[in-house]
């Protein structure tokens, strides 16, 4: 097991193999988990849900006041914190139970620690920076079918790759000044284009968040203002249609091009039923 850590809805850091905690390899937290409802040599309803996982701890009394304080707030105000693995892959969690099995003194105690897993699956962020940029190119961009509206010629054009074998999740962050930003993300014969309709002003940014839950659109100030623009952003007709403003990413290398006038961050989000255990 490599090193694990529970961080509270606030941001505390609480190492469960380190600090006073030892968890020991978490096996059941590591396993992976499929939901189905089995028929006629068939399965169906094919999910990875929300599930509990036990953890047995050893834990210092002054590691133990902390580990509860920060869960027990969590639980109490429904934010969910999150379990981390070496602090690159995670899920959405809450400590819920801690039944105690010894208590050595008021030096430590052993206890049995009930986890709510609830995104089915770990999520490792991906991010990369595209920059604005002033030079033209008259030769302009091709895509594979005609848009509604044109591209201009420009070199703002890169790529962004996608590791393991099912789509990713993408969140848009988006630095004004700029008006309707447009990215379009092509691979293959496919091509997507992220779109909404509204102004980001100077020093201000647009976040589009495909992997909230739920998900979201939001302009947010210079001063951290938030402003809700789930309207504004381009659905076309849902996932696959070419313009869906939460459309994920598909596996391997996609190009990413746009008009150069304004500079965004692409953050995708790497999911595996179980934290990799070669890595």
């Amino acid at each position: 097991m490599h090193r694990l850590y529970y961080v509270s809805s606030t941001g505390e850091r609480i190492s469960l193999d380190g600090e006073g905690a030892f968890v020991g390899t978490a096996p059941k937290l590591r396993s992976r988990v499929w939901t189905y409802e089995l028929g006629w040599r068939s399965a169906s309803g094919i999910s990875r849900g929300a599930r509990e996982a036990t953890l047995n701890a050893f834990l210092t009394a002054s590691a133990a006041d902390r580990l509860r304080e920060q869960a027990d707030r969590d639980m109490a105000s429904a934010a969910p914190g999150r379990i981390e693995v070496d602090g690159e892959w995670y899920q959405r969690a809450f400590i819920a139970k801690s039944e105690t099995d010894a208590v050595y003194g008021r030096r430590a105690v052993k206890a049995e620690l009930t986890v709510l897993l609830l995104d089915g699956a770990w999520r490792r962020e991906v991010s990369a920076e595209f920059y604005a940029t002033e030079t033209e190119d008259p030769s302009g961009l091709d895509y594979p079918h005609d848009f509604e509206y044109d591209y201009g010629g420009s070199t703002a054009s890169r790529s962004v790759t996608v590791d393991g074998l099912v789509p990713a999740d993408l969140k848009l962050t988006v630095y004004g000044p700029v008006t309707n930003p447009r990215v379009a993300v092509s691979q293959g014969a496919f091509t997507n284009v992220y779109e909404v309709d509204v102004e980001v002003p100077g020093g201000s940014r647009l976040v589009i968040d495909g992997s909230s839950y739920p998900k979201s659109i939001q302009l947010i100030g210079t001063y951290g203002e938030v402003e809700d623009k789930f309207a504004s952003g381009l659905r076309g007709e849902g996932a696959g249609s070419g313009s869906y403003c939460f459309e994920p990413l598909r596996p391997g290398a996609s190009s990413v091009a746009w008009d150069g006038s304004f500079g965004f961050t692409m953050t995708h989000y790497q999911e595996e039923g179980e934290p990799p255990w070669s890595s």
